[in-house]
């Protein structure tokens, strides 16, 4: 299975579980979650392009790549949950928890990707 799809299956099933949790109820149905998700899809996929150009480069381009990729993910999950804090919209803990659980999720399928594709070269 592509890495892409891989990703577009995560999001989908991420998207059904949060219609599914009960106490998700009330942020899984804003628009705004399900941008939430596609914004980390889409960094997910052009995190895994970029790691896959740095490798055949050298030791130092593909350790910047990890790096750079790393504070991208971390920073943008930072002005992800503030904004939403700061726009008081409703359920605050709730979104929070969930970005931070889609940020572990599209993290894991990444870190594993990346390392079965290392391994293979």
């Amino acid at each position: 299975m592509s890495f892409n799809l891989k990703t577009a299956v995560l999001s989908v099933a991420i998207a059904l579980l949060s219609n599914v949790l009960p106490f998700f109820e009330g942020t899984s149905s804003s628009p705004i979650w399900y941008c939430v998700i596609l914004i980390y899809a889409l960094l997910t996929i052009f995190s895994w392009k970029w790691i896959a150009k740095a490798q055949t480069g050298s030791a130092i381009k593909f350790t910047t790549a990890v790096t750079g990729i790393t504070a991208i993910k971390i920073l943008l999950t930072l002005v992800i949950i503030t904004g939403y804090l700061v726009a008081k919209y409703p359920f605050p803990k709730q979104f929070a928890f969930g970005v931070f659980a889609v940020f572990t999720a599209f993290t894991v399928l990444f870190v594993s990707a990346t390392q079965q594709h290392i391994k293979k070269i």
